[in-house]
């Protein structure tokens, strides 16, 4: 028997997912994969590194989203015969076509490269007959080779200018949220009916509402003329903390509470961008 080490490394590319992790068994496959009998070795999360015993045989072993995609959405690697531990590393790629599979780093076989090419072309047909169906109404997927866009997304009256990197996302607790590969934007609208004589608040007080209703640390800080509440938070299962910038918006009919979450390492390289698309806010 030996170790099996996969480090799942951070990706905002389906960073919400648990993967699955299955390995080649042609005596108790419970899932075939790719023509591949397998069975399921276990979970791994964002950031997550695991470890499972395997035996000492030649295996595939797989990295799937889950098992309705499992034939064009996939990653496998060929484990070698041997009783030595085996560390692997990889992460999530854009690639709309895959799904935004998992890829293993350094692994470029020309096995490996053929089962990537047939798991996107089965993509790209479902992707083709999901648009004709309509199911991917504000869903455009973009290549590194497209050009970097101002692009609009309305939310009800208010609208805001990011680019064509984002695309429309569906996250619990928030009536709009978008998606790139580094940050997510949420948005959260509040009529003034919600609660008697919130129309009379101006932003300030509205921030002090929002600070009361949620058990955050947050800084008070201005953008230009934009007042906007920052957290931060630790997360334990990936070892990193995100920033959170919650810029407040204030409209005919509700307040408005425009949120950029990204990994605090990375606000140097994206603070501009963020004070740009702050200011692109605006309400019919």
């Amino acid at each position: 028997m030996r170790n099996l080490t996969i480090a799942r490394a951070k990706s905002f590319v389906g960073s919400l997912a648990k993967l699955k992790v299955y390995i080649e068994d042609h005596a108790r496959g419970e899932l075939t994969i790719s023509d591949v009998p397998c069975r399921k070795l276990g979970d791994i999360k964002n950031g997550e590194t695991k470890t499972f015993i395997i035996d000492d045989q030649s295996a595939k072993v797989f990295v799937i989203p889950d098992k309705l995609s499992r034939n064009f959405c996939n990653e496998f690697y060929q484990l070698p015969f041997g009783q030595e531990d085996i560390f692997l590393i990889g992460r999530c790629h854009f690639h709309p076509f895959s799904g935004n599979a998992f890829r293993f780093d350094n692994n470029d076989t020309e096995e490996v490269i053929a089962n990537r090419k047939k798991g996107s072309k089965k993509g790209l047909i479902i992707l083709i007959v999901c648009a004709i169906i309509g199911f991917l109404v504000g869903y455009l997927p973009y290549s590194d080779i497209i050009p970097v866009k101002e692009k609009d997304f309305t939310c009800d009256e208010m609208s805001i200018t990011l680019t064509n990197r984002f695309r429309a996302s569906d996250v619990e607790g928030f009536d709009y949220a978008f998606e790139s590969d580094d940050i997510f934007v949420t948005v959260i609208r509040e009529s003034h009916s919600l609660l008697e004589g919130l129309e009379n608040y101006s932003i300030e007080e509205y921030s002090e509402l929002v600070k009361d209703a949620n058990d955050f640390d947050f800084t008070v800080l201005n953008d230009d003329g934009i007042m906007y509440l920052q957290h931060e938070a630790y997360d334990d299962e990936e070892k990193d903390t995100y920033l959170y910038l919650n810029y407040l918006y204030k409209s005919d009919d509700a307040f408005w509470m425009v949120q950029f979450v990204l990994y605090k390492d990375e606000l140097s390289k994206h603070s501009d961008k963020i004070s740009e698309w702050a200011h692109s806010v605006k309400f019919s």
